[in-house]
């Protein structure tokens, strides 16, 4: 048994070993080299045996006896309750030479399951995740520092309520929850505790700020070409007729592009699906004005670096192009001088997409021909490859307008 295994999600090889405490582990080591990841799983395990082997006492049968005898008379005398089950637990844990429930607390195990994390994700699943930790550690106030069982069923309501009335969004509120519910799911299955508290919380009911987003008009359309300079311009009309999101645009490299055939080909990250684009005539026109590349050269080199989030991303940057053209975003959700949510706008850079799907259905475009060149997938669909014939998408394609 080679002692590691590759996650999905993940490059790194994670090591299976069985623990000090007995209990199998699951562990990254921060590497994607089998060979690394072998020595260093071997280490962990004969680290563990010594950890084992040290913890080592003698079982003694009088303490384990007098536990059960104690559970008797307290039963009886109606004394059983849950704070003196634990007490009991405890003691048969010690006469048996086991570590007791006490040994692992809230905030030490959220810590350990962070650190685990730690070179197996990307920066901003780090961040979120101490983020989230936090917060869950500061609403525990006093049962932090307690053992995993003190948080009960009830504390993960309390908390995903309280969320809710601080202003976050039902989907962050959800997505909080249920990484609390993994953190909490890894101390089950590694032994540290009995059940997890969020199993079995509800959702709140998600009303997305896309279901309060507008498309663009075309008037809109026509003015931020016009405002728009240099790669601004190239990418605000690859996606006025395209319909793709803007990391995706964003990223597009010229062996993306095949000018010969007029055609996009590149897979979109949010669902990893594979789209073949035909290239709108306004977009062709606006590539013959820019240096030609080659292979992984970026199609918007101004742009293709930047992050889409924060104050200089580039969804920042394409509301500074709305403002300069005159075109007013609205308000989708309005946060309160109190809340921990944010004021988003019904018209952003995605409403770009949403102006393609408006212009194809209005133009009559059979909806599996409309899907095809923005990418939505149907309910039902369980492809990873999006296709339609070709000559039908530039015809629908044609159909855009990007003036009145």
């Amino acid at each position: 048994m080679r002692g590691i295994w590759k996650h999905p999600k993940t490059n790194n090889w994670i090591a299976r070993y069985r623990g000090s405490e007995g209990k199998w582990v699951n562990r990254s080591t921060g590497t994607t080299d089998a060979k690394e990841a072998e020595r260093i799983a071997a280490q962990w395990k004969i680290e563990a045996e010594r950890e084992r082997a040290r913890q080592a006492v003698e079982i003694s049968p009088g303490g384990i006896s007098d536990a059960v005898a104690r559970a008797e008379r307290l039963a009886r005398g109606g004394r059983l309750d849950a704070h003196a089950a634990r007490d009991l637990i405890n003691d048969l844990l010690t006469a048996a030479g086991q570590q007791t429930l006490d040994a692992v607390t809230n905030r030490a195990w959220c810590e350990t399951w962070r650190a685990s994390k730690v070179g197996a994700v990307k920066d901003r699943s780090r961040w979120k995740y101490e983020q989230v930790c936090r917060d869950w550690l500061a609403f525990l106030n006093g049962k932090a520092d307690k053992p995993l069982e003190a948080v009960t069923r009830a504390d993960a309501i309390t908390f995903r309520d309280r969320l809710a009335k601080e202003g976050l969004s039902a989907r962050t509120v959800n997505q909080t929850v249920k990484l609390l519910r993994g953190i909490y799911g890894e101390a089950v299955e590694q032994g540290h505790h009995g059940r997890n508290p969020f199993a079995g919380v509800d959702s709140l009911r998600e009303v997305t700020d896309d279901a309060r987003r507008l498309p663009f008009t075309t008037a809109e359309v026509a003015v931020l070409i016009d405002a728009a300079k240099d790669d601004w311009r190239g990418i605000v009309i690859l996606a006025a007729t395209t319909g793709l999101r803007l990391m995706d645009a964003a990223r597009l490299k010229w062996r993306n592009l095949n000018l010969e055939t007029r055609l996009i080909r590149t897979k979109i990250a949010k669902t990893g699906a594979m789209l073949a684009l035909p290239i709108h005539p306004a977009f062709a026109e606006w590539l013959t004005t820019q240096p030609r590349g080659i292979g992984a050269a970026p199609v918007f080199p101004a742009l293709a670096e930047k992050g889409g989030a924060g104050k200089s991303g580039l969804s920042m940057a394409f509301k500074r192009l709305m403002e300069r053209a005159w075109v007013s975003g609205g308000v989708a959700r309005q946060a309160t001088e109190a809340s921990r949510g944010r004021t988003t706008s019904q018209k952003t850079f995605h409403s770009l997409r949403h102006f393609a799907a408006t212009q194809l259905a209005s133009n009559g475009v059979r909806a599996d021909i409309a899907r095809a060149i923005t990418g939505h997938a149907d309910a039902a669909s369980h492809t990873n490859y999006v296709t339609a014939d070709l000559d039908d998408m530039r015809s629908a394609e044609r159909a855009i307008r990007l003036s009145a």
